[in-house]
């Protein structure tokens, strides 16, 4: 089975729950459409358990992509309690930026491993997938990115867009995408649409999917979803 999950942001024990539900084994697929870290509580035991399954397939989220930016470089004695005075001025507003944006539970518990596991973590951050094509055994078509596509154009391939039109982008309801594939991608919480009433369930449109259904924001209603792609069942944690 292949499964897509979305916007973890750190609720290990939600994706916990979600993998006992569906039963995910050995013999199964996962695609996280990025965002696995900030705001929640265990961003990095998260990354880790997800760094021990060959079946697990992460994309790059914007949160990824700011963290790699703050913590490649940094020297091996750098800890949480002094990490600004390694900055640039420039490289501390970045910085300052993803703190502001949730990350400061991911930076603590990062700068509390040991220097070769952040080395390792890094590594395995830098080998995020940009986006990822999946064909179904009956012909069906899938693209998957973090936050759908930016700019849009029917003409280019998926290949073709920067970084930031794929982890950065906002679609509206009336957007749409490829005629012949379905695109899907998290990012923006569905709960915040007007549509949804609050409520937090996977969007469906004709041309793309919205997975992401606010997991870190469970106490305003938000859920996990997780979209198994071989009959297009949800589930909820």
């Amino acid at each position: 089975m292949i499964y897509v999950m979305s916007d973890i942001h750190g609720c290990y024990g939600a994706f916990l729950q979600m993998l006992e539900q569906i039963h995910f084994s050995d013999e199964d697929d996962l695609y996280i459409l990025g965002d696995l870290i900030d705001r929640g509580e265990a961003p990095i035991p998260l990354l880790k358990d997800c760094m021990n399954r060959v079946n697990v397939y992460p994309l790059l989220g914007n949160h990824e992509a700011i963290m790699l930016r703050c913590m490649c470089g940094l020297p091996d004695e750098a800890t949480a309690d002094d990490v600004e005075d390694y900055y640039t001025e420039e490289g501390f507003e970045l910085f300052s930026a993803w703190m502001h944006n949730g990350g400061g539970v991911t930076a603590q518990q990062y700068l509390d491993l040991p220097p070769e596991q952040r080395e390792e973590m890094l590594a395995y951050l830098q080998e995020f997938l940009i986006y990822e094509e999946i064909k179904m055994p009956d012909g069906r078509e899938f693209i998957l990115t973090h936050s759908g596509i930016d700019g849009f154009d029917p003409t280019l391939r998926i290949s073709d867009y920067p970084i930031d039109a794929l982890v950065n982008a906002r679609p509206q309801l009336t957007d749409r995408f490829y005629e012949d594939k379905m695109l899907i991608f998290g990012h923006t919480p569905t709960l915040i649409y007007p549509h949804s009433k609050g409520l937090a369930e996977v969007l469906f449109t004709e041309t793309y999917i919205n997975i992401d259904c606010g997991a870190v924001f469970h106490e305003g209603g938000g859920r996990l979803a997780c979209l198994r792609l071989d009959d297009m069942e949800v589930f909820y944690v």
